[in-house]
């Protein structure tokens, strides 16, 4: 006969921590899915949370794995509203450095790109955007 299949509380902590970890890495590649699989996490979290505060068994991997699934879910919508909010302007971007074939042509679109951000925000000063690096 076979062994129980059930699982302890720490495993299932464990597994949720690493669903958390896994939402925030696919938030750097597709933020969308990051913002699906934070929920996810999360949920699977409160759960190990659950299993693991009724057995007694050590809380920090549930807990741990919770801050970092909002972690994710807060970097996800970030990111996506950052896309959304400029889809044009990183549109024309796109089409920019399509046809850069030189550095200087290269440097002329992240500058239109930092003006046309500028433009749609209200708050900062006209020159006073620079971007860190191009996108």
């Amino acid at each position: 006969m076979l062994p129980s299949a059930e699982t302890s509380a720490v495993e299932i902590g464990r597994r949720a921590l690493l669903l958390s970890i896994g939402a925030i890495a696919l938030t750097f590649m597709v933020p969308v899915l990051g913002l699906a699989l934070g929920v996810f996490a999360a949920v699977a979290c409160v759960r190990a949370w659950r299993a693991a505060s009724g057995g007694r068994a050590p809380v920090f991997m549930p807990v741990a794995g919770l801050v970092t699934s909002a972690l994710a879910i807060l970097l996800a919508a970030s990111v996506a509203w950052f896309q959304t909010y400029f889809d044009d302007e990183l549109g024309v971007y796109t089409e920019c450095m399509k046809g850069a074939g030189t550095t200087t042509s290269q440097q002329a679109c992240v500058a239109d790109l930092e003006h046309a951000m500028e433009s749609r925000l209200p708050f900062v000063p006209e020159g006073g955007l620079r971007l860190p690096f191009a996108p």
